[in-house]
């Protein structure tokens, strides 16, 4: 039932903050973030062992991950970043969205609903947090994914 309510709060505030206008442009990259999510929890929760996911069947857990929270978290970021700001706007974003992130893990492993293993931690979450968000920005930004919505 966790993940199932946790799936509907993102929902919710992705409907309520979403620039809904941009989906096409948007949409593009919260996507790849999923399919990057996918291929990251079946190799690092399966294959590796680095986390584990408690609770419903392993593949309600992953479904509603990939097109939860990777998905709103994505879509979120990408549309609020700043495009004609210098490096310490740029950097206060990113930390920001990664402390978002982190603090969602965070809360996960509180309330026991994920479980690291082996030498995995919080901190190595936060520098790969930093990692994705960075590849989902220069995505967005080679591919110039705002054309799409124009």
């Amino acid at each position: 039932m966790f993940y199932w309510i946790r799936y509907i709060i993102f929902w919710a505030i992705w409907w309520k903050f979403a620039d809904k206008k941009r989906w096409r442009e948007l949409f593009s990259v919260a996507i790849f973030a999923a399919l990057l999510g996918t291929l990251t929890d079946h190799l690092f929760h399966d294959y590796y062992k680095l986390w584990s996911y408690v609770g419903q069947p392993p593949v309600i857990k992953e479904i509603l991950n990939d097109i939860g929270i990777y998905v709103v978290v994505t879509y979120l970021f990408i549309q609020w970043l700043p495009q004609e700001r210098g490096f310490l706007e740029k950097f206060l974003y990113f930390f920001f969205w990664t402390l978002v992130s982190i603090f969602i893990e965070w809360f996960h492993l509180a309330v026991g609903k994920i479980e690291h293993h082996q030498w995995w931690n919080l901190w190595y979450s936060y520098l790969a947090d930093w990692l994705l968000l960075w590849i989902f920005y220069k995505i967005h930004q080679v591919f110039r994914y705002e054309r799409l919505s124009e």
